[in-house]
């Protein structure tokens, strides 16, 4: 099946206006709330963006200190200026990684074209097609946060590296990239090492002691923090190098990001904030040219365009599986495009071997098929199902809290450790009034110092648990969860309520009750027998 030039950059245009349009849709309504996670990371922007300093009130970190954890720095960096031209809105965030995410076709296309594994000119632009649509991809391309960016200048810097390697020298562009990534999110720190350690070996290249050295300076701000915990600690995540913990879960984490049931099943992932409902991470019906692929692969495993992919193919899961504990697809999204590759491995043979009058109505049916399945998993189920998952009900509540400035509310965060980062975003708080609720050890124990206290006060509003003691005494609006306060709870206390907010289903999820202090003291003096 031989297509021309024009007709494969034809087919590529089409592919990023589809995929444009598919990342693009609604985004300012799907996912249908902020994660805590995306919140942060956009305050945060807008807080070096007013202040030069994050929340804490350090001055432009090197890594920035989210939920009791430490993060690389460029996306928010990045972030900044685009809030200060476009506003503070889920879509400014979001459009980030739709960007990158388009920049990634392209990316599959050139890399398919460079390889030298492929001999249909169809297969380069049917894998950027198979890349934009696929649930992983899309669903990455959608969030607002660092990981996307990650992956995405990771796989830029391995094509420009390869650039290289096949001339028998090394890139300073693709290293620079590379290294670029390493400040953008956790998993390419620990990733970019491995894999230039395995292409280093693979291949012998020229200039590789100035490659060496340039690589180096361009990460002396990440060994710096080597020596702190602001470079290991992502939570429980990459902290944990226990010996015995490596050895009895790291074969079967790694095999387990690798396995057919994993990418073609239903994922392992058990975060629900990482998936979208009743889809794979890949299509089911591509493991058929999967399988394909990694017999090709395996026939062309002696090239060095195969040896180059058999790298980042067997290196992508390394950070996922040195993390321990659960699977996660988040750790792992460079392992996507090594992926598409083989899939197009298997494509090219397809396309080869089978007539155009069967291969084209049948691969058209199975992606009309696909995308009907995309959209009903996203647009359908996922703003019902995973609602709760995205902290549902904080832009409710923070419009709540907006038009009534002369109350003040104090907000249960027993469930909900992180929930006063959707309410800074939404209320736009001022950062330099925020930060200085933090005393100056804060910021000068930054990248030491992952402790920060949970209690948060700003404006009217105080973040902590309920103080059944004191706060029914105070005339206020107590917020929480419906298990927060029992209706037994409200009766004892006088509560009474004055607002429900529910999520996309009905049920309710933030409930406010106003105290009423004066039957509260009158009701404690008669038990005390004094009235």
């Amino acid at each position: 099946m031989r297509i021309s030039r024009k007709t494969s950059l034809l087919f590529l245009i089409l592919t990023i206006s589809l995929a444009a349009f598919l990342y693009f849709l609604k985004l300012d309504q799907l996912p249908n709330s902020l994660s805590d996670d995306e919140a942060t990371v956009g305050y945060n922007a807008l807080s070096i963006l007013n202040t030069g300093k994050d929340e804490y009130g350090k001055t432009l970190p090197l890594a920035f200190r989210l939920f009791r954890a430490y993060t690389p720095p460029l996306f928010i960096y990045l972030a900044a200026p685009l809030i200060g031209l476009f506003g503070l809105s889920a879509v400014t965030l979001r459009a980030i990684s739709a960007v990158f995410t388009l920049f990634g076709i392209l990316i599959v296309f050139e890399f398919i074209r460079s390889l030298d594994l492929f001999k249909s000119r169809l297969t380069a632009p049917l894998a950027a097609f198979i890349f934009s649509i696929c649930p992983w991809v899309f669903y990455y391309a959608r969030i607002g946060y660092e990981v996307t960016a990650g992956y995405i200048t990771f796989a830029a810097g391995a094509l420009f590296l390869w650039y290289g390697v096949r001339r028998k020298k090394l890139s300073f562009f693709g290293l620079f990239l590379l290294s670029i990534s390493t400040y953008i999110a956790h998993t390419e720190r620990f990733l970019v090492p491995v894999f230039l350690l395995t292409v280093f070996v693979s291949f012998r290249t020229k200039n590789l002691i100035p490659g060496l050295v340039f690589l180096a300076l361009t990460q002396l701000p990440n060994l710096y923090l080597l020596t702190t915990k602001a470079f290991w600690v992502k939570g429980e995540v990459f902290g944990d190098f226990n010996p015995a913990r490596i050895t009895g879960e790291f074969v079967n984490q790694y095999l387990t990001y690798l396995s057919p049931k994993a990418l073609f099943g239903l994922s392992p992932d058990i975060n629900l904030q990482h998936t979208a409902p009743a889809i794979s991470l890949f299509y089911s019906w591509l493991i058929i040219p999967f399988f394909i692929g990694l017999y090709r692969l395996y026939l062309k495993a002696r090239t060095p365009g195969g040896r180059y992919l058999l790298l980042m193919l067997l290196t992508a899961p390394f950070p996922g599986a040195l993390s321990g504990h659960y699977i996660s697809v988040q750790r792992v999204l460079p392992l996507i495009i090594p992926l598409i590759f083989v899939l197009a491995l298997g494509f090219d043979y397809l396309v080869l071997k089978i007539r155009p009058a069967f291969f084209w109505p049948v691969f058209c049916l199975l992606t009309l098929l696909s995308l009907t399945l995309l959209w009903r998993s996203y647009f359908i189920f996922f703003p019902k199902e995973r609602s709760a998952y995205w902290s549902y009900g904080y832009e409710q509540l923070a419009e709540i809290i907006r038009e009534n400035p002369e109350i003040s509310y104090v907000i249960d965060t027993a469930r909900a450790e992180t929930g006063y980062s959707g309410l800074l975003f939404y209320l736009v708080y001022p950062p330099a009034e925020f930060q200085k609720q933090f005393p100056p050890e804060v910021a000068n124990n930054y990248y030491s110092d992952p402790r920060v206290d949970k209690s948060y006060a700003f404006g009217n509003i105080k973040l902590r648990g309920v103080s059944w003691e004191k706060d029914p005494l105070i005339d206020q609006v107590l917020v929480g969860d419906p298990l927060t306060i029992s209706d037994g709870q409200a009766r004892e206390h006088f509560l009474s309520r004055v607002f429900e907010i529910k999520d996309p289903n009905g049920r309710p999820i933030l409930i406010g009750y106003q105290t009423n202090p004066a039957r509260k003291r009158f009701d404690n003096l008669r038990k005390a027998g004094y009235l």
